[in-house]
């Protein structure tokens, strides 16, 4: 965001915040549009930027805060296993990579036999798609309009969203097939043949908290299994409780072949993971895949951490809680429209774009994300919010609805 925007917008700039917004844009690639201010540390559902100002924090850092900020049990494992050993890669067992794993499985859908860690979600959903295409020999995916997937080539090629994709073209997309999300008829009019997959977000997050029903889910999941197709869900960012329920797939009763984590699995250290039933952990041989940094002790014992956390405070439940709460209270909100989304993923609309209720809302000390729907923000907060927090935001947005 240019200097001049931040000054149009209200955002006071300090010589403090100047100085770090100079040094980064004369040394970084810049490819994102930042919010006016530098962050200095975060503490639960707040982080403080360089001149002392709070911000509640109810977009988590794109979803990834996912016990809050700088949680005490992820600082404090943290800070002993780099106190121990900083990394060495998977040529050695680790016993804190095991104890990760098993954590991590007992989260997870009970039809889930393996794990492998990884350092982001585009990584995950590569390794996904290339153990969909090697268990079952074909070529082709099948992708929904409106979807997010990632970055890299690959994973742009599987992305339904034509604003990321099409800025790389030529992508490998040619093997894609994107159908509407929900249309169980436009996949059956695919030669399934040919078909080694089919991946999808269960609430596609960057699409504006857009899902689909219960009856959708079930019935893909019997046409795949009957055609012999890898059933993806990239729960990069419905994992973990965020739905209100450990997997967003859990609400329906169906279990995908493979699933693929990240955002908030290592608590804010980046790291990610791919789970896997035992049918397809069938032929996957040494040599076949592999990662430098992924599973490394420091990720591992964030994932650990983050994962007991979420048991011991029993964030799922409180998510679920969380989420019906702040539904209610947004329709509190005049002009509110269009709540949508699943626990703590909400989208909502209001008479004014997202970007300006965004921008005013930062004014106010509350941070809110946006889509790529112009109508729609979107709400990713810690699964630690409190009704306190809730009071702020509701409070912060009837002012700005105004």
């Amino acid at each position: 965001m240019p200097a001049a925007s931040c000054r149009k917008r209200g955002h006071a700039m300090s010589d403090s915040f100047t100085r770090w917004r100079q040094e980064e844009e004369q040394r970084l690639l810049a490819t994102y549009s930042k919010f006016p201010f530098a962050l200095a540390r975060g503490e639960g559902m707040r982080v403080f930027d360089v001149d002392g100002k709070a911000y509640l924090d109810f977009y988590g850092g794109h979803a990834v805060a996912i016990i809050g900020h700088c949680h005490p049990h992820l600082v404090a494992s943290l800070t002993r296993q780099i106190g121990e050993l900083i990394f060495y890669s998977n040529l050695c067992y680790l016993p804190v990579r095991a104890q990760a794993a098993e954590k991590l499985l007992r989260l997870l859908y009970p039809e889930m036999a393996r794990v492998f860690f990884v350092n982001s979600g585009a990584e995950a959903n590569e390794a996904a798609l290339k153990i969909a295409r090697r268990h079952t020999g074909r070529e082709r995916v099948v992708a929904m309009q409106g979807s997010f997937h990632g970055r890299t080539i690959a994973t742009l090629s599987v992305t339904g969203m034509d604003k990321y994709r099409n800025a790389f073209v030529p992508t490998i997309a040619g093997a894609t097939d994107f159908v509407p999300f929900g249309d169980m008829a436009a996949i059956k009019a695919l030669d399934p043949a040919g078909i080694a997959a089919v991946i999808l977000e269960p609430v596609q997050s960057m699409a504006g908290a857009v899902t689909a029903g219960g009856e959708y889910f079930r019935a893909l999941r019997d046409y795949t299994r009957r055609h012999g197709i890898a059933l993806i869900f990239d729960e990069i960012q419905t994992g973990l409780g965020r739905t209100g329920l450990p997997f967003a797939g859990m609400h329906w009763g169906v279990a995908p072949d493979i699933v693929t984590m990240a955002k908030g699995i290592g608590g804010g250290i980046p790291v990610a993971a791919c789970a896997l039933t035992e049918q397809f952990t069938a032929g996957i041989k040494i040599g076949d895949h592999g990662t430098t940094f992924g599973g490394g002790p420091v990720a591992c014992m964030a994932v650990k951490a983050t994962l007991e956390v979420i048991e011991q405070e029993r964030l799922v439940e409180h998510a679920r809680a969380m989420g019906e709460l702040l539904a209610a209270r947004l329709a509190e909100v005049p002009g509110v429209a269009d709540i949508r989304g699943m626990g703590l993923l909400v989208g909502f609309a209001l008479p004014r774009p997202a970007r300006d209720i965004q921008s005013a809302m930062v004014a106010k000390g509350v941070l809110v994300g946006v889509s790529v729907d112009p109508r729609i923000v979107r709400l990713l907060p810690p699964l630690t919010v409190g009704e306190d927090d809730v009071d702020v935001l509701v409070r912060a947005l009837k002012e700005v609805a105004q």
